[in-house]
């Protein structure tokens, strides 16, 4: 560090004591920015540092090209939670990998979490992945159109859902009329 040393300016309580930390990352890299934080910490021996390192995800279902897929979406893009003992040695190896813009915090002194906005956060990615598992991919009333199967390019009305069973029925117009018909998730899409 520059003008002060971490060890010097936390308090002797904090001192040896693992606490959560954010990192503020480049977009998108923070899986390569783990990898590589947890490869430089195994190298230079300071795993007693270093107890945990998290990106907040959680998995949530997309239709995409007419297919149901799962697909990780992140709770606080660029952001990298770490339980570690901060000291001067931790704080550069942090630092120092590239992709890291810096800590929560001023810029020579970071800011560790406390225990009640790291529940916050614990609570709100449970919230997250709760609300993404009860999620809906289609609602009744909505226009699809079909692109499988023998009415490929009809569109229709969604009348009913049946999640565990990945199929919805949807109501197209053969010859003026509308006809309900039974279609699996990949074989309609969202109109836009």
């Amino acid at each position: 560090m520059t003008e002060q040393s971490i060890d010097n300016i936390l308090p002797s309580s904090e001192k040896n004591v693992k606490q959560w930390y954010v990192v503020h990352t480049a977009s998108g890299a923070e899986k390569r920015i783990k990898e590589d934080m947890l490869r430089k910490i195994a190298k230079q021996n300071m795993t007693d540092f270093f107890e945990d390192i998290l990106i907040p995800v959680f998995g949530v279902s997309e239709v995409k090209r007419g297919k149901n897929v799962k697909v990780e979406k992140k709770l606080m893009p660029s952001y990298i939670l770490i339980k570690m003992n901060m000291t001067d040695k931790s704080w550069h190896l942090v630092k120092n990998i590239s992709g890291v813009t810096g800590f929560l915090g001023s810029k020579t002194t970071p800011k560790a979490l406390t225990e009640s906005e790291i529940q916050n956060i614990f609570n709100n990615l449970e919230a997250e992945a709760k609300e993404a598992k009860n999620s809906k991919l289609y609602e009744v009333g909505e226009i699809v159109t079909v692109i499988d199967g023998p009415f490929e390019t009809f569109m229709g009305t969604v009348e009913e859902i049946d999640q565990e069973k990945n199929r919805l029925k949807v109501s197209v117009a053969i010859f003026g009329k509308a006809t309900p018909i039974e279609l699996n998730f990949n074989q309609v899409k969202k109109n836009d």
